[in-house]
């Protein structure tokens, strides 16, 4: 693999490193570019002051960080570094609803977006997926998808299948892949295929810890279950699957669990796409 578009710092609050750390070790690697793409910022009066800390929100970048440090740090690495790699100029942010201005002005200074959905709203109340989620709220998290990717602001969906994360099915199974997980799932897809939104394969997920489900280990993402439904649109070129390093520290940009997920893929088939274009 040759490119990462998946790469937080230290300003989102649980990663460590600016730009020309990842940079530095992408170049090691014989990376040809590399996308930084922090957690954006959501303003603070879109929920209640309950809501953003309760969503992780108080440690992340600011809009005020993202115009003063995190763009003038990307910009300061392309300047160093133009001859050896390319950078690329990203964020990974959730998607709410009705702000559809705010996500055009941040996307006017980057190459692409992320869509990282971590928590959904559904009638004013907000759903966190790393929290206990049941069948029916599942749900919501393909509304907030199906409707980001139709805006056309973001080219990569990472870690799709995190609504798995803390899932209970309708028969009380934690974790199991049932009729109403398959739905969500092959909503999810049929959205990335018709938005031409490519699909992530998270690292960061391999490093869970996993768990005994139906005979056989397992981790909370990426799910084989969820895999082996794309898996076909990948095979006929509908859809396009990379592999995603959700680097939090530069190492993880081609450590053990970077390379296990390439396993991951190659084990179930799904053919991967190292490199993307980004047309604004």
């Amino acid at each position: 693999m040759k490119t990462n578009y998946h790469t937080h710092l230290k300003l989102c609050g649980h990663a460590l490193g600016m730009t020309e750390d990842y940079v530095k070790k992408a170049i090691e690697l014989g990376f040809d570019e590399i996308g930084m793409s922090d957690h954006g910022p959501i303003p603070r009066e879109w929920m209640t002051p309950e809501e953003y800390q309760y969503n992780w929100l108080e440690r992340q970048m600011t809009l005020s960080d993202f115009h003063q440090i995190y763009l003038p740090d990307i910009d300061q690495a392309i300047s160093k570094y133009k001859d050896k790699i390319k950078i690329l100029k990203a964020i990974e942010i959730e998607y709410v609803e009705g702000h559809d201005d705010f996500y055009e002005q941040l996307r006017s200074h980057l190459d692409y977006m992320n869509l990282g959905v971590h928590y959904v709203f559904h009638q004013k109340t907000v759903y966190n997926l790393y929290e206990p989620i049941n069948h029916e709220e599942i749900a919501y998290y393909a509304d907030n998808i199906e409707k980001a990717l139709a805006t056309g602001y973001f080219k990569i969906l990472v870690h799709p299948d995190l609504f798995l994360f803390n899932y209970t099915s309708s028969a009380g199974m934690h974790r199991e892949f049932d009729s109403y997980a398959r739905k969500v799932a092959l909503r999810i897809i049929e959205a990335a295929v018709k938005n031409d939104v490519a699909l992530e394969i998270n690292a960061g997920g391999i490093a869970k810890q996993p768990f005994w489900i139906h005979g056989k280990m397992e981790r909370p993402y990426p799910r084989t279950e969820f895999w082996k439904l794309v898996k076909p649109f990948a095979k006929s070129g509908e859809i396009k699957v990379i592999i995603g390093a959700d680097a939090h520290i530069p190492d993880a940009l081609g450590d053990l669990n970077y390379q296990k997920t390439i396993e991951f893929a190659k084990e179930l088939g799904i053919p991967i796409t190292d490199q993307l274009r980004f047309d604004k």
